[in-house]
């Protein structure tokens, strides 16, 4: 009994031991100072020599002396001129707000204070513009709402609350900013009037909060979860930067003159904590950001055992770092929930996915500036993350815009926090790496050393960011993979070539995480620096009737619709892709074939019950190259009544052609529309012109630029009872900060719509699309082989090159043209002059008569090449190359890039050498054979 008490004695410490391991770190004490706030060393004496030695760091105190002099002097005049434009209930003193799903209601109770007024609407567009402060009327509390300047009517009036937005937030932010500066003024240079236009605000906007109560959403709903005492959403209290700071820099003011202050103040400041980490969303940024609010908050209080609560900063970081609520997550769970720990991607949509990154980061500085703990060191994924997100781009170094996304560059404080981070923990490689990648991404004015003070902040960073110089510029591609696939975004991507107006780029984009879109298997295609097949953003925001019936739907999107029905929830979305193949594998750089990718995704489409598969690949020539798309796609019950291919491509116009160049004859149609029992999106298509062909056709968009005609030349194959449509669709969203020239942001959308009657499976949409400038094209013809679904492509390029697609539903199918045959789902036969390249994505083998590639086990990837009388070789699986030969051989040996040498065996049934081989690395081999 003894022993098995013992037992359990330690059984229970292990637990324990283990359980504690896991937490993060947190300070036992905020220390006795303040200002805090900005770092450990916030030394008054090394701020004044930093402005006498700094010239940027004089401006900023001149900037902010002449910022606050207007007030000071308004105030002179009238000591309440500034706070009395605080918008607060200053006769009504309100302390309970109701609302309305995202809509002010109305307020009522009575404090013994004015309290802070709430904001009219969650992320609503407003009619009214928002006054400068001087037009602003003083103790504006009037039944009628704000007195505003309306935009439209070019009048002063009485707006409602609910019409006004953010107007009432954005205004006390500006006042507490003013304080702020006030305050740090104070601690600069002592003088009291700085002090007291700062308390002033400060006091009055605090006990204003103190006496407000959680507000009550009318309507019951997810509002209610969200909501924070002077915002729908907590973590827009942004509000809280200037208030901390600014009573940061007053604490010593506050507690000489006005000491009761201290003990509202931070009471204050507790609740609205309290209120953070009660409501929000606990798997998303939300939840980052809700810990950047609450660690403000926690920074500029006091040790726990100072309050008779326990509330202190310690508990609050605490609470952030290693407690899980229902709506506040600790920092270890919400990496567990939202990081793939192996790829580093977050489980989001790329903007998203790296606001969420930049702030962890922003986290990790922040405990690193303050505590000296190395988070980086403790949350080694923030690392994998940073390493990750060159994935996002484009050779154009623009990210990819899936889900609610832009297309933008990458934010560079990650990359910058883990140099900094490197040269403090004396971790020289990771300093190595990310130094090159800075170099490489962004151009050297947004690396350079010189360290340029621009906010109040920056004086308490004595350095800035200083980069090794012998440390060299890199190319993208050091830093991004021929493919990567995300299974936690359903994301895959497929790159080839490193020059950004020659290389191609597919992102592949299923629906799984939050941010994401309805839309099937969709993808976006690069060409000549632009993404000319683009996503098409969120429009004008995720509020909008046009984000609900059009941005987020499938006709939005380049992929395949069923039945004018294909729809599942956007947003926060569970419908990925299912990966049967792909070449190369993913985060595989080095030891793959060059020219060729290719991926097979599978999908269920869940409203209409439907199977889709779609095979992509990259074909790469030296100075451009193509894309294969095969859509293959039917109702599991047979009830087919139509498929509808959809391509969005950035232009002026697209021009469709018969195979002989003959332009096709249009006709205006009113198909495509909700009146037809389609979804509601199609109606947001218009210049709807059609005509029904079986036949195969090509086409062309045109982008005209001021330079360059940027074009997207494509191929289609023809199949019994096809319709074919010419129809513009509205602007894409996602090009708000570029890479188009500004004029062309708004422009529509050119669209390729292939509506094949009946299912899509046996006949299914086959395309070629190959990105040009100047009307020109690389390709010759393009003719089509094969048998129902199984699926063969001839392209042959101006050059003489011939390439054979080959796509198989199943790696049994045997699929052959002209001695050329493949058993396998994917594979390409490259043939000029007396080079070739035989390249099985998936299979079981591939011959061009001559040469063949078995594989022995599952189905695998296996290439073989010639090129200038030199072999290479690759194999993913135990394969056998079998050389066809006229006679019998005295010797055949192959010998792989590492010396060994494998023995070919004459087998007689087939005639040919066979070589049994290993699993091989894309490699240059030398073979005999005589």
């Amino acid at each position: 009994m003894k022993r098995l008490i013992v037992l359990i004695g330690l059984l229970i410490l292990i637990i324990n031991i283990d359980s504690n391991a896991q937490e993060l770190p947190v300070p036992e004490s905020m220390g006795e100072l303040h200002p805090r706030v900005f770092g450990q060393n916030m030394e008054l004496d090394d701020v004044k020599k930093l402005v006498e030695n700094k010239k940027w760091a004089y401006q900023i105190i001149n900037k902010t002396k002449n910022r606050l002099e207007k007030y000071i002097n308004l105030i002179e005049k009238d000591s309440t001129w500034l706070v009395s434009r605080l918008q607060m209930y200053w006769n009504t003193k309100s302390t309970q707000v109701y609302i309305n799903g995202g809509k002010y209601d109305h307020a009522e109770g009575k404090a013994p204070v004015p309290t802070v007024k709430f904001i009219g609407g969650r992320g609503t567009p407003s009619d009214y513009k928002r006054p400068k402060l001087e037009d602003v009327k003083p103790y504006m509390d009037d039944p009628r709402g704000l007195y505003l300047h309306n935009k439209t009517t070019n009048t002063w009036e009485w707006a409602a609350i609910p019409s006004t937005s953010g107007i009432t937030a954005s205004i006390n932010r500006e006042i507490l900013s003013i304080a702020r500066d006030a305050a740090f003024l104070y601690w600069y240079q002592g003088d009291k009037k700085y002090a007291d236009l700062a308390y002033n605000v400060l006091n009055t906007y605090l006990k204003g909060v103190y006496y407000l109560n959680e507000p009550i959403d009318l309507s019951h709903g997810h509002h209610q979860t969200l909501v924070s005492y002077t915002q729908f959403e907590v973590i827009q209290e942004h509000v809280l930067n200037e208030v901390t700071q600014c009573y940061d820099f007053l604490h010593k003011y506050i507690k000489t003159s006005h000491p009761n202050g201290l003990k509202i103040f931070a009471a204050t400041l507790q609740k609205w904590a309290d209120l953070i980490i009660k409501n929000g969303v606990s798997f998303n940024n939300w939840n980052l950001l809700q810990a950047a609010h609450i660690s403000n908050i926690a920074l500029v209080l006091e040790n726990n055992d100072y309050y008779e609560n326990g509330k202190g900063g310690p508990y609050y970081l605490n609470l952030v770092m290693n407690k899980t609520s229902t709506r506040q997550w600790s920092m270890k769970k919400m990496m567990d929930y939202g990081y793939d720990y192996n790829t580093g991607v977050w489980n989001e949509s790329p903007g998203y996915s790296m606001n969420v990154l930049n702030d962890f980061i922003h986290f990790a500085e922040f405990y690193d500036r303050n505590f000296n703990i190395d988070l980086i060191k403790e949350m080694p994924v923030l690392k994998q993350s940073v390493i990750t997100a060159p994935e996002y781009l484009y050779p154009n170094k623009f990210k990819v815009a899936f889900g609610d996304g832009h297309y933008k560059h990458l934010r560079s404080e990650p990359i910058k926090y883990l140099i900094e981070n490197a040269q403090k923990y004396n971790k020289q490689e990771d300093e190595i790496y990310f130094t090159k990648m800075l170099k490489t991404i962004y151009d050297e004015h947004e690396y350079e050393s010189d360290f340029v003070g621009r906010k109040i902040s920056d004086l308490f960073s004595h350095e800035g960011l200083k980069l090794d110089k012998d440390i060299e510029i890199g190319k993208l591609t050091d830093f991004t993979s021929p493919l990567f696939y995300a299974p936690n975004t359903s994301w895959l991507v497929q790159r080839q070539g490193n020059i950004e107006n020659d290389a191609l780029m597919i992102s592949q984009i299923g629906s799984l995480g939050n941010h994401m879109h309805s839309n099937g298997i969709a993808m976006e295609l690069y060409g000549k620096g632009l993404p000319l097949a683009p996503e098409m953003g969120h429009g004008s925001s995720y509020f909008s009737i046009e984000y609900a019936e059009y941005y987020t739907q499938f006709p939005a999107h380049n992929t395949v619709i069923v039945n004018g029905k294909s729809k599942y929830p956007e947003m926060k979305s569970n419908h990925a892709f299912k990966v049967l193949g792909m070449y190369p594998k993913s985060k595989n750089k080095e030891g793959n074939l060059n020219g060729y990718t290719f991926s097979d995704v599978v999908f269920l489409e869940p409203e209409t019950h439907s199977d889709q598969r779609r095979v992509l690949g990259i074909i790469k020539n030296k100075e451009g190259g193509f894309y294969i798309d095969i859509f293959r796609s039917k109702q599991k019950e047979n009830k087919d009544v139509k498929h509808e291919y959809f391509f969005h491509n950035l232009g002026h116009k697209l021009s469709l052609t018969n195979a002989n160049n003959e332009p096709f004859k249009l006709k205006p149609t009113s198909s495509l529309a909700f009146g037809d029992g389609d979804l509601m999106a199609y109606d947001y298509m218009w210049n709807k012109e059609s005509v029904k062909t079986n036949a195969d056709f090509k086409g062309q968009f045109s982008l005209k630029m001021e330079n360059r005609t940027v074009n997207m030349n494509l191929w289609f194959k023809g199949e019994e009872n096809r319709e074919v449509f010419s129809v513009m669709s509205p602007k894409s969203t996602a090009f708000r900060h570029g890479p188009l020239p500004k004029e062309m942001n708004n422009n529509p959308i050119p669209t390729l719509v292939v509506k094949q009657n009946g299912e899509a499976w046996s006949r299914p949409f086959v395309a070629i699309y190959e990105p040009a400038e100047n009307g020109d094209t690389a390709i010759k013809t393009v003719d089509y082989f094969g048998n129902k679904e199984n699926v063969g492509i001839h392209v042959i390029e101006k050059t003489g090159k011939e390439n054979f697609v080959f796509s198989n539903t199943d790696t049994n199918d045997i699929l052959a043209t002209k001695q050329l045959f493949v058993k396998g789902t994917y594979a390409v036969i490259s043939r000029q002059n007396k080079g070739f390249t035989l390249f099985l994505g998936k299979g079981k083998s591939i011959s061009n008569a001559t040469y063949t590639l078995e594989v022995k086990g599952n189905p695998a990837s296996a290439s073989l090449k010639k090129e200038n009388n030199q072999w290479f070789l690759s194999t993913e699986g135990v394969t056998d190359l079998k050389v066809k030969v006229s006679n019998k051989i005295k010797k055949a040996l192959l010998t792989d890039a590492s010396g060994k040498e494998y023995i070919g065996k004459y087998d007689r049934k087939s005639k040919s050498v066979v070589f049994n081989l290993p699993v091989l690395s894309y490699q240059a081999i030398k073979m005999v054979i005589n």
